[in-house]
């Protein structure tokens, strides 16, 4: 730090090229988004993010560090004390007779000091780019350009006092420049009174303490100065709380002022040593007050530092023509044989302090806490709040992929009464509508076929929607029954009917007011605003809303990954509502996307097996009480599935039921048992319903902007735990705010690594 002028080692840290890796957001980008894909972050670039508090401190550090390796044989020494402790008469036995001129002292308030004065050797001053250097140190540090003290005394008194000043003129330091410190190679930080109260207009003790915490990152070693009957001050012990907290491993001395010859300098070591002890400190000296003729005994010769190696208890140097008396500082020890008024070691005086220490050992140690901040500031504050983030991020995306899934759950399971899951529901497409009439139609026996002309051409005849629709309704009563089965559906009674509206309200249910909650903090001006009570989903309890499309029941069903019990409404379609809020044109997005991009088809081979089996166990002769052949009633039920969205005149309604539902609400409940129970037949439809599902909570995903599943998800159907196929259909672009995912790329944890060790081996 100072004294002997040893070469010191080099930091093992090249701030400069970490201060590159932190603010790179290319190639060694310490985040990468996964969502939106493709996005980069610096390590900086995030922390302002995530904790720009922190992102200040790891600059702070890193500025600190790096100043502190350049300013290696420029050290300064913070000296800190309560009003009138004597510290500035303590900074002034280094000066010259000029300089403590320029100094405040006295024990009334306006010989008080208020301003941080930054004194330093003349010869500093000489090399400009040192200057500059220090200068841009002390002002980094408070927060404001310095200022020089006047050269001349009384002014110089005024900007120590702060007189016609105001609390935010603390802020600003004073330089000076004296010679009388050119021998000693050290800078003295006189640091403001640590007043007990605010009455002085100037900064509160609070304010002062802050302060005093900024500027101790300038220093190398802290010296508090305090009164003789101040042991048990609490002030004091605050000031070496915040010596050992925000300067750990430097140098921390104590000067005890004004010790009166009634207390031996061994009773000074004794009363101070708790406080040594608790706080750090390395030795503690002692002045005694030189205005009351008993402690001449205890005050060595200030010109010990030329004296030789034995100093005697001789007058102070106030008794000399022409010279101010000045405190003479000493450490003491517990010994009685080794204090005042024996004989002293010269190299005991806080005056020759300087010409002794180990500069390059004092600095290895500043350096070593230095960088140990650094690490902190980095490794735990810095990179700990990234990683906070990115598995914030992470968990907020599993809630929503987890609300979407259910609300997707919902419409693609099949309840039965008690709400347990029995099967997956098929998104009856008019893909697969094709596949099942084509598939019953070529493979049906002479007596399903009665009344229908249906054979394996009809896939050549089949034209649009409505061509397929008078396909397969071509007598008046199967006109008939595809319009009553129609209505059912359209009621809830049979199979699943999404629309806009209800999809809304099942991701309602699940949690999206909190799981999707970006979405209201991203919402466009004209989403309506929630409403607590009237957006929330209704109860079970809860009496039916005027506005609300009426349910056939709630019954209870399995939650898919936890098979709790919860309950589940099933309403119908109801163009009313509040408009969807902040959802609105994402759910509509995501039907209409599905619909369009949905090509889930049924295997053609084992669909053919799994009908001509089922055709092989109906009895013959099997007819409806309507009079129609089964061949003739499934062809009706294919031709009111297809009605639905012709009728509501819009791509945003999807239907979904199992083929034994279909058979069911067709009255083909011997066709529905023989199909549902046979593994082959039952097989060939639940694979493509779960390939729809994955498909379809995909789509979820991508319109609300969140991150499709890294892993299949799975739900609960039949009390069996189903694995969800990868999805198939086309990734698209949001509709809406996104939900961004974060992770913390392998590459810059390396790097730091290798430029910052986290445990600080290897430091030189």
């Amino acid at each position: 730090m100072f004294g002997l002028r040893r070469k010191s080692k080099p930091t093992s840290i090249d701030w400069g090229a970490l201060l590159s890796l932190l603010e790179d957001d290319d190639r060694r980008a310490a985040v990468e988004r996964t969502m939106p894909p493709d996005g980069r972050e610096s390590f900086l670039g995030a922390l302002r993010r995530v904790a720009p508090d922190v992102a200040e401190e790891v600059l702070a550090s890193g500025r600190q560090m790096h100043t502190a390796v350049q300013l290696v044989e420029r050290p300064t020494v913070a000296v800190a004390g309560m009003l009138n402790s004597g510290k500035t008469s303590l900074v002034s036995t280094f000066l010259s007779e000029a300089g403590r001129r320029r100094c405040l002292r006295g024990a009334n308030d306006r010989e008080g000091t208020h301003r941080f004065v930054l004194w330093l050797p003349s010869d500093w001053k000489r090399d400009i780019e040192l200057w500059g250097l220090l200068l841009s140190r002390i002002g980094d540090a408070l927060g404001h350009a310095p200022e020089m003290l006047a050269e001349d005394p009384e002014t110089a008194h005024g900007q120590y006092n702060n007189r016609g000043g105001d609390e935010g003129t603390l802020g600003v330091p004073l330089v000076a420049t004296d010679p009388g410190l050119d021998a000693a190679g050290i800078g003295l930080l006189d640091c403001p009174d640590i007043v007990s109260d605010a009455e002085l207009g100037l900064g509160s003790p609070e304010t002062r303490r802050r302060m005093l915490g900024k500027a101790a990152t300038l220093c190398s070693a802290f010296l508090v100065v305090t009164a003789a009957e101040s042991s048990r001050d609490t002030t004091l012990a605050e000031l070496l709380r915040i010596a050992s907290d925000l300067m750990p491993g430097v140098p921390r001395l104590l000067a005890v002022n004004k010790v009166r010859p009634q207390q031996s300098p061994e009773q000074v070591f004794e009363t101070f040593g708790p406080l040594a002890k608790n706080h750090g400190i390395e030795t503690t000296f002692a002045a005694y007050d030189y205005d009351v003729p008993a402690s001449r005994p205890f005050i060595p010769n200030s010109d010990a530092s030329s004296a030789g190696p034995n100093v005697d208890a001789s007058p102070a140097s106030d008794d000399r023509p022409g010279h101010e008396p000045m405190p003479v500082f000493f450490s003491v020890r517990s010994d009685p044989g080794q204090n005042p008024p024996a004989a002293i070691g010269a190299d005991r005086l806080l005056a020759a302090l300087p010409s002794q220490l180990d500069r390059g050992h004092l600095f290895e140690r500043f350096r070593l806490a230095l960088e140990s901040s650094l690490r902190t500031a980095v490794w735990e504050h810095g990179l700990g709040a990234i990683e906070r983030d990115a598995e914030r991020s992470r968990q907020q995306t599993a809630a929503a992929q987890e609300c979407l899934l259910q609300a997707a759950f919902d419409f693609f399971a099949h309840r039965a009464v008690g709400g347990e899951v029995t099967e997956l529901r098929l998104h009856q497409s008019e893909r697969i509508v094709r596949q099942l009439s084509e598939a019953f139609a070529s493979t049906a026996p002479w007596y399903a076929r009665w009344g229908v002309r249906m054979n394996a051409a009809m896939r050549r005849v089949f034209g649009s929607a409505g061509d397929l629709i008078r396909q397969l309704t071509p007598t008046a009563g199967a006109r008939k029954s595809a319009g009553e089965l129609k209505e059912k559906f359209r009621r809830g009674e049979y199979g699943g009917l999404l629309t806009p509206e209800r999809l809304r309200k099942a991701i309602e249910r699940h949690g999206g007011e909190v799981a999707l909650a970006y979405r209201r903090r991203g919402g466009s001006d004209g989403d309506p605003p929630y409403q607590p009570g009237r957006d929330d989903p209704p109860r079970r309890d809860d009496p039916p809303r005027r506005d609300d499309p009426p349910r056939r029941d709630d019954l209870p069903r399995r939650d898919d990954l936890t098979g709790r019990g919860v309950l589940a409404g099933r309403g119908v379609l109801s163009s009313g509502g509040d408009g969807g809020g902040p959802w609105a044109e994402a759910v509509e997005a995501a039907i209409a996307r599905f619909e369009r991009d949905d090509f889930t088809s049924l295997d053609p081979r084992r669909l053919d097996e799994a009908v001509r089996q089922m055709w092989r166990e109906v009895p013959v002769g099997r007819k409806l009480s309507a009079g129609l052949t089964p061949l003739v009633a499934m062809m009706a039920t294919f031709g009111s599935v297809l009605m639905l969205p012709i009728d509501f005149g819009s791509s945003t309604v999807l239907f979904s039921a199992s083929i034994p539902e279909l058979f069911t609400a067709a009255g083909l409940t011997t066709l529905s048992a023989v199909w549902a129970g046979g593994k082959s037949t039952r097989n060939v439809g639940q694979q493509a319903a779960k390939q729809q599902l994955a498909d379809f909570h995909a789509v979820l995903c991508d319109v609300f902007g969140v991150a499709r599943p890294e892993t299949p998800p799975t739900v609960w159907v039949a009390d069996v735990r189903e694995t969800l196929p990868a999805p198939q259909i086309t990734v698209r672009e949001p509709v809406g705010p996104t939900l961004a995912v974060y992770r913390v790329g392998d590459s810059f944890r390396q790097e730091l690594s290798r430029l910052l060790p986290r445990t600080g081996q290897g430091a030189s």
